[in-house]
């Protein structure tokens, strides 16, 4: 299974990028090939973080001692201070992750390269799989990405997503209702609902407006990966715009959110000439709060969150088949459920 972690903008040429899933560090760097490639964010000699080191050469270099791994499988490949007629074992070197990047977003997956059993390419699966996926109808058209920490946890961020969207975003000229439209759809690996929306410069119009919107808000959860999908359409089901969303947990209760939107550059076709005037189609029409209210999440009454699963993440992988390492980032990803 693979996991998103990160935006492949975030990760330079000829930098490494640390990036944390619960306690575990990994770090991410481009190859010689401009290949993303990811280790635990620890050399093996010493402990230190490689994400202070430097990418020489396309491969990762230690800051401390100036040990060297290539990024595929981890390998130490360099260090300085071994005479000539000395030899690096070939089972020195760092633990690896398997990496793919789709739309953006760079995965994990949750087994290593050269373990028992192939790791299926990312790009191998159908494209309905993807829940971090712009509609075809939003294909070519304007974009933005961004990342930030909240401090809460990865569940609740998710559950939050559900009952109050409203207090982890705004759309600009829009009012997000909490009138929905019909039940929860359950599928098996995704929850999707749809509640009205309000072309409107207040922040609550009044409950008497929301049957009446030209605008409905889908919200789309996949737990298990822990990613999400917002979209806004009009009522002929035609999307407008798409946040999409890696939800990661961080450390100490903490949530990493890596987004990227994107918008039809008439995504305001259809606003009131009011809402217009205000500037609503100039720039990115979404705002995400990196600050949340602990007050407003807390009177948040449960509502479709309570249709979110609440099954262990190790029916759905086999740590026995990983390392130390691995296991440490299997349990962390426990969270993401």
């Amino acid at each position: 299974m693979w996991f998103p972690v990160g935006l492949v903008d975030q990760i330079p040429v000829d930098k490494p990028h640390a990036v944390q899933v619960g306690e575990q560090g990994v770090v991410l760097f481009r190859d010689g090939t401009g290949q993303v490639r990811a280790l635990e964010d620890r050399c093996p000699h010493r402990r230190v973080p490689l994400s202070l080191g430097k990418v020489i050469d396309g491969n990762l270099r230690c800051a401390y001692h100036g040990w060297t791994f290539e990024g595929e499988h981890g390998r130490c490949v360099k260090i300085p201070n071994l005479d000539s007629n000395e030899r690096i074992s070939p089972n020195l070197g760092a633990d690896a992750y398997s990496v793919s990047v789709h739309e953006g977003f760079v995965y994990l997956s949750a087994k290593l390269p050269g373990q028992d059993g192939e790791v299926t390419d990312l790009t191998q699966q159908a494209s309905d799989d993807f829940l971090l996926t712009a509609p075809e109808a939003l294909d070519g058209e304007r974009s933005a990405s961004g990342s930030f920490t909240v401090t809460m946890v990865a569940a609740d961020y998710l559950a939050a997503l559900l009952d109050g969207p409203h207090l982890l975003l705004s759309v600009k000229g829009v009012c997000i209702t909490d009138f929905f439209l019909g039940d929860v759809t359950r599928k098996p690996d995704k929850l999707i609902l749809d509640r009205t929306a309000i072309w409107s410069n207040n922040r609550k119009p009044p409950e008497t407006a929301w049957g009446k919107s030209g605008l409905l808000v889908r919200t789309e959860l996949c737990p298990r990966e822990s990613v999400a999908r917002l979209q806004l359409m009009d009522l002929g089901d035609q999307p407008l715009l798409s946040v999409l969303m890696a939800i990661v947990p961080g450390k100490r209760g903490t949530t990493q959110v890596h987004w990227r939107c994107v918008w039809r550059s008439d995504y305001a076709a259809s606003a009131p000439l009011s809402i217009k005037l205000r500037g609503v189609g100039n720039g990115c029409p979404v705002s995400l709060n990196a600050s949340v209210e602990g007050e407003a999440i807390a009177d948040l009454l449960p509502g479709p969150s309570l249709y979110l699963p609440t099954s262990d993440y190790d029916s759905m992988v086999e740590p026995s088949s990983t390392n130390a390492s691995q296991k440490e980032l299997v349990n962390q990803q426990k969270d993401w459920v």
